[in-house]
């Protein structure tokens, strides 16, 4: 499956100088850092503890993908 970076939303932080970052698929699971490249990292630790969560198959398949793709959106910011 091919990874879709146009999944990651990239928001306003809580403060003036950070920017949230979700993944369209686990908007409960969110991230905050000073610039996307940042923030994303950090989703990307989120989400994989988040696996442990994960009770099905189909879900840790769901949450791996979106791993991959917010990936993908770090290594296309240069972090």
């Amino acid at each position: 499956m091919a990874s879709d970076e146009s999944r990651i939303i990239v928001a306003i932080g809580a403060t003036a100088h950070t920017v949230s970052v979700h993944h369209r698929d686990f908007p409960e699971i969110r991230a905050e850092g000073q610039n996307p490249g940042d923030a994303a990292a950090y989703l990307v630790n989120h989400l994989t503890r988040a696996l442990d969560s994960a009770l099905t198959q189909w879900r840790r398949e769901t949450m791996n993908q979106a791993i991959a793709e917010v990936q993908a959106f770090v290594a296309g910011k240069g972090s």
